[in-house]
C-alpha cells in the first residue's frame, strides 16, 4: 500500500544533490559518486595524492589559530577548502566545498559556509548547504540536509532530509525525509515520510507516511498512511490507513486498519483482523478470521464463527465452542 520505493528514493536523491556539489570539484569524487549508493557517495575511503598542508599559524603552545589547510589545531581553524585534516579542537569553519577528510574529527564545532565534512563531529555542525560525517555527536543541521553515514547520537536538522544511515539516537527532524537503515532509539519527524529499516524505539511522527521495516516500541502517528512491516507495540495511528504484520496496544485510522493479529483495541471506519482479534475494535465494518474479544460497529463479521453468526450488526464476538 505505500510508496516505500519512491520514499526510499527520495531520501537518496536528497543525500546525492547535496553531495553532487563536492563531488563536481574534483574528478575522483566523480567516480566516487557511481561506485555505491547513499555511503558511497559520501565515501571518504579511496586514495588520492597527498594534500598540501599549507597554512598562517598564530599559535603559542599548539594553541591559537590557524588560517589555512592545517593538519591539526587546537583553537580556531580557518580554512577554505579542507582536504585531508586530522584533527581539530575548537573551531573549523571551512568557507568553501570540502574536499576528503577521512581521518578528520572536529570536536567542539564544525561550520561550513556549503558543508562541513569530516570522519566524526563530537559538538555542533552547521553547514549552510549541509553536513557530511560519518558519524555526528551532539547537533547537526543542514540548509538542505544532515547526513551521518555511519550513526547520528543527538539532535539532527535537515531543511530537506536527515539521514543516520546506520541508525538515528536522539532526534530527527527533516522538512521532506528522515531515513535510518540502523533503527531508531528516539524521534523522528518529516514533512513527507519517517522512514525507519530497524527497530524503532520512541516516537515517529508524519503529516505524510510512517514506514517502520522491523519493531516498533512507542507511537507512530502519519497524516496518511502508517505501515509497520513487523510487531506495532503502543500507539499507532493514521489520518487514513494502518497496516501491520501484527497490532498490540491502541491503535485509530479514519478509513482503514488491517493487521495479520491484533491485541488492544482499534477503532477505524474498516478493522480488517486477517488471524486472531484479542481485545476489541470498532468501527463500520469489522472483519476478523477468529475472535477472542469483540466487534462493535455497524456490521461486525467473524469468519469463524456458526453460519448464521458470522455477520451481525451492532454487535459480535465468538460463538460455539471450537
Amino acid at each position: 500500500m505505500i510508496p516505500t520505493r519512491w520514499m526510499h528514493f527520495a531520501a537518496a536523491a536528497v543525500a546525492i544533490a547535496l553531495a553532487a556539489a563536492p563531488v563536481r570539484a574534483q574528478d575522483a569524487g566523480a567516480r566516487d559518486s557511481a561506485r555505491t549508493r547513499l555511503p558511497g557517495a559520501l565515501a571518504d575511503t579511496a586514495a588520492e595524492p597527498p594534500a598540501r598542508h599549507r597554512a598562517i599559524d598564530l599559535t603559542a603552545g599548539g594553541v591559537g589559530i590557524s588560517i589555512g589547510n592545517s593538519r591539526r589545531v587546537t583553537g580556531v581553524r580557518i580554512n577554505t577548502v579542507d582536504h585531508q585534516a586530522e584533527r581539530v579542537n575548537g573551531l573549523n569553519l571551512t568557507l568553501w566545498i570540502p574536499r576528503r577528510n577521512p581521518d578528520l574529527v572536529v570536536t567542539g564545532a564544525a561550520v561550513g559556509l556549503v558543508a562541513p565534512r569530516a570522519r566524526r563531529i563530537d559538538g555542533v555542525a552547521l553547514g549552510g548547504v549541509g553536513v557530511l560525517a560519518s558519524e555526528v555527536n551532539g547537533i547537526g543541521a543542514g540548509g538542505l540536509a544532515m547526513i551521518a553515514r555511519e550513526r547520528l547520537r543527538g539532535i539532527g536538522v535537515g531543511g530537506l532530509a536527515t539521514v543516520g544511515d546506520h541508525g538515528i539516537d536522539g532526534i530527527a527532524t527533516a522538512g521532506l525525509v528522515t531515513l535510518s537503515e540502523g533503527g531508531v532509539n528516539g524521534i523522528t519527524s518529516a514533512g513527507l515520510a519517517a522512514i525507519t529499516e530497524g527497530r524503532l524505539t520512541g516516537i515517529s511522527v508524519s503529516p505524510g507516511f510512517s514506514y517502520v521495516d522491523g519493531e516498533v516500541r512507542g507511537i507512530t502517528a502519519a497524516g496518511l498512511v502508517n505501515r509497520t512491516k513487523g510487531i506495532a507495540r503502543g500507539v499507532t495511528l493514521a489520518g487514513v490507513a494502518v497496516v501491520a504484520d501484527t497490532l498490540e496496544g491502541i491503535t485509530a485510522a479514519a478509513l482503514y486498519a488491517r493487521s495479520a493479529e491484533m491485541r488492544g483495541i482499534s477503532a477505524a471506519g474498516w478493522n480488517d483482523v486477517r488471524g486472531v482479534q484479542r481485545g476489541i475494535t470498532i468501527g463500520i465494518f469489522n472483519y476478523a478470521r477468529d475472535i477472542r474479544g469483540a466487534q462493535i460497529g455497524l456490521l461486525n463479521y467473524v469468519r469463524s464463527n456458526p453460519g448464521g453468526l458470522r455477520l451481525l450488526p451492532i454487535f459480535n464476538t465468538r460463538f460455539g465452542a471450537r
